[in-house]
């Protein structure tokens, strides 16, 4: 089996081209026309047809059930190559959202020997959505994400660390912070003040603000969570936040749980490819986040 013609192959049910593959891949066009006959012969029927001008192809119904299991194959295979890479480097990758990784290290680092454990992982910073996509494609070796749903992935290996809610912060000076809950219709007269888009804090909010109709105003998104929490310190807007570490210093801020039928969870979790084989310094690692969480230290 040539690994190189299901490459060829790949490309070619993509770009329908025998010319556009050959340049993509620098060979000549006759190269990519034997790779092709070599796999019909090895199924024993047509993979590809070619149009009547001979300027496009298309997938034959085995064609198109071969390109499903190579494009797998061969995503398959990228994950083996980083995973071998890292090995070989002696490095594990770890992705950390920012946010909650202000919450989780501020525990992991009153455990002995977490400072030295740490230092040997590459520790990687990014939203959870994009964390997700580099764990799938073998980059990250393991990562915590946040979620307004439980992570569930048939490649991967998920546990919940906590589950926290979120809630809206106003300034002592405004006129919500009397109040001991609030639904999200109370807050459709103040400006929201939120985090970048893209995270699940802005889809906890679209999703409260879809089921208002979309009536609640965004004055401002900011990357950097103290820049927000003074502009709502300062009574310019509000926000919808979890109760993580940054705010809970924050003097001149008042937290308001949302009523039930309003309140959104916040998921944290942990994931690694199911197939994964785990670095001792990564179980480790592992072995501590579960106890801090069955032991709630981390809540």
């Amino acid at each position: 089996m040539n690994l190189r013609d299901f490459e060829y192959f790949n490309a070619l049910g993509e770009l329908l081209s025998f010319t556009q593959v050959a340049t993509q891949f620098n060979v000549s066009q006759p190269t990519i026309s034997y790779a092709m006959k070599r796999l019909e012969q090895r199924y024993g029927c047509d993979l590809i047809q070619k149009d009547p001008s001979h300027r496009f192809v298309v997938l034959t119904r085995e064609g198109e059930i071969l390109k499903a299991h190579v494009t797998s194959i061969l995503d398959e295979l990228l994950v083996v190559d980083r995973a071998i890479e890292h090995a070989k480097q002696n490095k594990i990758h770890i992705g950390f959202p920012p946010l909650i990784r202000a919450r989780i290290f501020s525990k992991l680092l009153r455990e002995e020997g977490t400072v030295n454990l740490i230092s040997n992982f590459n520790l990687i910073s990014a939203r959870s959505k994009d964390l997700l996509e580099n764990l799938l494609s073998g980059q990250l070796d393991f990562s915590l994400m946040g979620s307004v749903t439980p992570l569930t992935h048939p490649s991967l290996t998920v546990e919940l660390l906590y589950k926290r809610e979120f809630f809206i912060f106003v300034s002592k000076d405004n006129p919500l912070s009397q109040k001991s809950e609030v639904s999200f219709a109370d807050t459709l007269d103040y400006p929201f003040i939120l985090l970048e888009r893209g995270l699940a804090h802005t889809g906890a909010f679209q999703s409260l603000n879809d089921k208002y109709k979309n009536k609640a105003k965004v004055l401002l998104h900011f990357s950097d969570v103290h820049t927000i929490g003074q502009l709502v310190k300062s009574n310019i807007g509000i926000t919808l936040m979890t109760d993580f570490l940054p705010f809970q210093d924050m003097d001149g801020l008042v937290k308001i749980p949302l009523v039930a039928e309003d309140k959104v969870p916040f998921y944290v979790q942990y994931a690694y490819l199911r197939n994964a084989v785990l670095d001792e310094k990564l179980q480790e690692l592992i072995a501590m986040l579960d106890r801090l969480s069955k032991e709630d230290e981390l809540v």
